[in-house]
């Protein structure tokens, strides 16, 4: 199992804020593509892998005239992988920067079947921002870049 996929799977749900323009629950749908800055592996005794990947990219909302569409994003994620490579579990963050450079954060968590992401705040506009929803991988290229869908929802104060 490439650790690409298994990355997307993991961070795509954290980077999606698509709809936030005023207080009150918005309904998100998108996606993000990110390409891989750094990655560290290690084998463990039971034939498990860690790795651990930071990860730079952009949300792209299904609306464009959302707060977040086109946010840049960081993120470190870690990924376990079984030693049959057959299921893995990964978590991780992100954070989200905006055109006007406002901040947000996000976790999230996945295994092979996809993942859950949820908002914990921000700055300026997204002061106080809560929500999430699920993801999963749509692309994988064999240069390490990867996109993955998302939706779900966010409450903004």
């Amino acid at each position: 199992m490439k650790t690409h996929r298994i990355v997307a799977l993991s961070v795509s749900g954290l980077l999606g804020l698509a709809g936030a323009s005023a207080a009150g629950t918005i309904a998100l749908k998108g996606r993000s593509t990110w390409t891989p800055v750094s990655e560290t592996s290690v084998k463990l005794a039971d034939g498990r892998t860690v790795k651990r990947q930071v990860l730079r990219g952009t949300a792209i909302a299904d609306n464009p005239n959302t707060p977040l569409s086109n946010a840049s994003q960081d993120c470190m994620f870690t990924t376990v992988t079984s030693a049959d490579g057959k299921s893995f579990s990964s978590g991780g963050y992100c954070d989200g920067l905006d055109a006007v450079g406002d901040v947000y954060w996000a976790y999230g968590s996945a295994t092979e079947k996809g993942g859950k992401w949820y908002y914990i705040g921000g700055t300026g506009k997204f002061e106080g921002l809560t929500g999430g929803g699920t993801y999963q991988l749509a692309l994988n290229w064999p240069d390490g870049k990867v996109m993955a869908t998302w939706d779900g929802s966010a409450q903004m104060k």
